[in-house]
This record gives C-alpha cells, structure tokens and sequence, in this order.
C-alpha cells in the first residue's frame, strides 16, 4: 500500500493535464479509435499508424502494428470520448498496479531467498525515479505500462505453471506474452529475460531455463505470421531526418554513435537530469570512432559485458542486472531496426528495473556496515528523485510548456526548435499587442534560425522560418529563404504557395516603386519577384516595360519573350513597341 501510495501521489499532478505531442495519434485524431467500439476490426486489420492521418502513409523501418494498445484507447473513447483527466488517472493507476504486481512477483518469486526488503526497496525506487515521467505523463506511453504489466503477470503464471504444473497458468501465460506483443515489439526480449531468471533465480542449468522459453518462442511465430499478414515486413527508411536520426551519419559515425548512445541511457538511469521529450538531431551529435566519448563508452560497455560474464556462473544479481538491461534495451538501441529516433526516456520504462535492483542491493550491503550512511543516501535519493518527478511532470501540462522548457535543455535538437518556433507563430498570430507580437516573432525567428543551422538540408525549415521573416515584414530574408528552399524542394507544394504570395508582394512593391520613378529599385523588386515565381506573367511584362524605361532594349525584349511563351495571347501597350522592339519581337 506504500508503494501504491507514493506512485499514485507523485503523478496525481499530472491529472489536469492536456494531450501533448503524440497524444494525437492514439486519441484525439485517430480515426479508428474515435470510432470507439466500432473502430476496433480496423484497429486489428491495419498497421499502428493508419488511423492517424498525418502518418497514414508514413512507413518506418520494420513498420508498426500495435493494435492492443489502440483497443483499450478506443474502448475508453466509446465511453468518456477524449476526456484528458480520465486518460491521465488511467495512467497514474496502471502505474501504481504495475509497482504493486511487479512488488509482488519480486518479493513472492525472484528475491524470496534474498532479504526481505529488497523487493521493496527496489520497488520504492522504480516508483520514484524520474526517467519514468515521460511514460506515465504522456498518454500515449500508455503501452509501455500496458505491456509491462502483461509481462510481469505472464511471468508470475508461468512461474506458477512449472510449480504447480497446472496447464491453465501455461496457456494464461502464453496468451498475456501475445498481448504484449500486440502491444509493443519490444516484448519479443521477454523471451531472452525468461531464460535468464531461471538461471539466475531458481537454479536451473543454461540449457534447461533456455528450455523454459520454448513456448514463448513460438507464441513470437505465430505473432510474426499475423503480423506479416496484416501489415507485412519493409525495411524503408524515412528520408527526413526528424525520423530518421542517422540519416546524415557516414557508417562508422552511425555505430560509434550508436554506442555512445547506450553510454547515455545508462547516464540517465543513474542522473536523471537534465530530461527532456526530445533527443533527436542534432541533440546528439554524430561521433567518430576515435573520439574520446566513443572510446570511453566502448570501454565502459565492455567492461560491464566482462563483468556480466566473468560473475555469470557464480549468479551475480548485478550480473543479472547487466545482462537484463541489454536485454530489454537492445530492441529500441537501433542496431537491429532504425527506430527513427536515437533515444527516447520511455525506452528505459523497463530497462530501469536494473539500475533499481543494484542500488538497492548496494543499500542492504551497505547497510549492514554503515546503517546511518545506508538510510541517509537512501532517503537523499528519495528525496531528490521524488522533487525531480514532481518538477518534471509540472513540464508536461501542455504542449507549449513542455517544448519551451525542453527547447532550452534540449536546444541543439532540430524538432524541440522547429515546434518552439511554431509556437511562438502562432503565439504572434493570436496576440493583438503589436510590441508583444513582436516579441513572439522574434523569438520565432530566433529558434528558426537554430534550426537551419543545425540542418541546412531541410526544405520545409526554409518555409517554416521564411513565415517568420513574412511577418516581421522582412520580405527580402523571407524570399531569400523560400528560394533556397524551393532549390533544395522543387516541387514541395506549401513551399510553391509561399513563394507564389511573395512573388505577388514584390509585384507590387515594384510597381509602386516605378510609379515614383524610382526603376533601378522597381528592377530588383521584379527580379525577386519572378526568382520566387518563374511563371508570374505580371512580373515579367512589367520587368520589360521599366528596362524599357532605361533604353535597355535588349532585356526589355527577353523579358516580354518570356510573357509571350507563358501567354501567346498577352496584350502590349502600343507605346511599348518601337520599331527596334517590334522587330525584335516578330
């Protein structure tokens, strides 16, 4: 009841919260799951994302199926709709049962012949421990607590089958591990972690706890034959690079990356801070093999897999703890699948068990010697840990507070800038106060110009930040922008539009200009005009007419060629044609 307490009490600030981020794609725009009860066949018949329509046709590398996790989203919406306290209270709920059940299977089942507090102590931890506030806050993470709870459970009714050997606790077993699977992929690493509690916790020899697994094994076959069924097997990898994290990596960058990466979970596993929803590009920049961060990681890694093996017959907990968190991270490390991002906090839902195991087992060790020591670092942990908790759920209230706090721990990451820059757009289009509209704008512009700089390739971040310069009514940088991105995008349709309505702004720039005779400025305004928009028929004819203006037959004349092959039929003031422009134009 203490640890129930304490994980329910920590996350009950999250209760008003809105949806954020990916909430939408399980909740508020997901078309299937709006359909309640209803939804649920093609729920089960499509792939995660076909229900959400910004990423219908979106395939990620290894694609997604999903379909438990989007039941239980639709059977809530058939019954309080998208209801934000509801689905939070879910997820604070399913929190504190899976702190309970996972107690449960520690104290009955895995420690029941180490001390009497170490599942608790571990638990205590679990509940408190800051890396988990992205899975409870953020609905969608929903699954994650979902397919833990399914794979504690499966667990404690397979222990239970070979106790009392009763067939029933067998199939139950089987039948939670499959709908582990039907909610995230990352279930598939149970069947390594089966094998490994067995060895480690019930004396079982290597061949005989590997033994144990065979059934799940082949639960996973039936699950890859569904899967292939419904939405088959691709390996395509986006071509953006906000979903595809290596995209500008050279291999041997991709790899020592990579390593580094697994090098940070363990970080944050252990120092929390500082958390934020975004790690992407370039947050994480790409490393070389012969940097001092690979190497120290490479050493690190190698160390910890020496130790694992070298303690692996005399069953070491922390060799059990090693080898279980390269087990259930191993899946989301972007070795076997590019996941489309290089590290997220929800990825160490499960992972984090580890890190729990060894502090407390370091505790009671401690404990035994330096009693005041033990419970000091214990309760400063605590303490520290549960104001982190706190403070970071506080971040995830909504949308605009989560990106503005973690644009600033996060501020090299192209997304955290890209969404910080389309809220401050949309801050400036709603506020009336001109000075604070300002601001908004300028800030907009600021993070935009953050983003660009960490990845100039992106065609869509040339539009995105030229609307920012639009507005500040600064429309050469505006034009400056779109031409680039344009370039790098031809036929990227948003960008089109944006230079079409600017193209039209210097038109008309131009044309005021050469009323106040002022041609040589008119000239440019055209020139701009026709750069962001090749076919403005306007822009051309009126380029013609003021080189005319200036004697400048020779440009005059392939400027009003070029309204002749847009429009054949184009009507020219008598007073253009002079004898040397008729003949040029014949």
């Amino acid at each position: 009841m203490i640890l129930v307490i304490i994980a329910i009490v920590l996350n009950l600030n999250t209760l008003f919260h809105e949806y954020v981020l990916d909430d939408a794609i399980v909740m508020t725009e997901n078309k299937f799951v709006e359909k309640g009860i209803r939804g649920i066949p093609e729920i089960l018949s499509n792939s995660y994302f076909k229900g959400y329509e910004k990423l219908e046709k979106v395939e990620f590398s290894g694609g997604r199926y999903r379909p438990f996790a989007l039941v239980i989203f639709a059977i809530e919406h058939q019954f309080w709709g998208a209801n934000q306290k509801i689905s939070h209270l879910i997820n604070i709920l399913l929190f504190a049962l899976l702190v309970a059940l996972l107690f449960k299977l520690l104290k009955k089942h895995i420690f029941r012949e180490q001390n009497q507090n170490l599942a608790f102590i571990t638990c205590l931890l679990f509940a408190v421990h800051p890396i988990h506030t992205e899975v409870i806050a953020n609905v969608k993470s929903r699954d994650e607590i979902i397919t833990f709870i399914l794979l504690i459970v499966s667990l404690t009714t397979l222990l239970k089958y070979f106790e009392k050997r009763a067939i029933v606790y067998l199939l139950t077993s089987l039948f939670l591990f499959f709908l582990a699977l039907l909610t995230r992929e990352t279930a598939v690493t149970f069947i390594a972690t089966v094998p490994l509690v067995f060895y480690f916790f019930f004396n079982q020899s290597i061949k005989k706890a590997i033994g144990r697994a065979i059934p799940l094994f082949f639960v996973f076959l039936g699950y890859l034959i569904l899967r292939y069924e419904i939405i088959e097997f691709n390996n395509n990898l986006a071509n953006d690079i906000s979903n595809s994290p290596f995209l500008f990596a050279a291999g041997s960058q991709e790899f020592a990356t990579k390593i580094f990466i697994l090098f940070k979970y363990l970080q944050l596993m252990i120092f929390p801070h500082p958390l934020s929803f975004e790690y992407g590009f370039s947050q994480i920049s790409y490393i070389e093999i012969y940097s001092i961060p690979f190497l120290l990681s490479i050493i690190l890694l190698i160390c910890l897999t020496g130790y694992a093996i070298h303690t692996f017959n005399k069953k070491s907990l922390t060799s059990f703890c090693i080898l279980y968190f390269f087990i259930t991270i191993s899946l989301v490390a972007n070795f076997f699948v590019d996941i489309g991002t290089p590290l997220s906090e929800r990825f160490l839902f499960q992972p984090s068990l580890a890190i729990c195991i060894v502090a407390a087992t370091s505790y009671i060790k401690i404990k035994k010697s330096f009693k005041l020591l033990a419970n000091g670092v214990l309760l400063m942990i605590l303490i520290l840990f549960s104001a982190k908790t706190l403070q970071r759920n506080r971040v995830w209230k909504n949308y605009e507070t989560l990106v503005l706090t973690d644009v600033i721990s996060s501020p090299n990451s192209v997304r955290a800038n890209q969404f910080a820059t389309n809220i401050y757009l949309s801050k400036a289009n709603t506020e009336k106060n001109g000075e604070f509209k300002k601001e908004y704008l300028k800030k907009a512009a600021y993070h935009g110009e953050r983003m660009l700089k960490i990845c100039p390739k992106a065609p869509d971040l040339y539009m995105e930040l030229g609307y920012t310069y639009y507005y500040l009514s600064d429309y050469n940088k505006a034009a400056e922008l779109w031409i680039k991105g344009s370039k790098l995008e031809p036929t990227e349709i948003d960008s089109k539009k944006a230079s079409d309505v600017l193209s039209n702004v210097f038109y008309k720039q131009g044309n005021g200009l050469s009323e106040q005779d002022k041609i040589d400025d008119a000239i440019i305004c055209y020139q701009k005009s026709i750069e962001l928009n090749n076919k403005n028929i306007e822009a051309w004819y009126n380029l013609g007419g003021n080189y005319f203006l200036i004697n400048d037959s020779i440009n005059a004349v392939r400027a009003w060629e070029h309204v002749k092959k847009l429009n054949p039929a184009h009507s020219f003031k008598k007073e253009e044609f002079t004898p040397i422009v008729k003949a040029a134009m014949n």
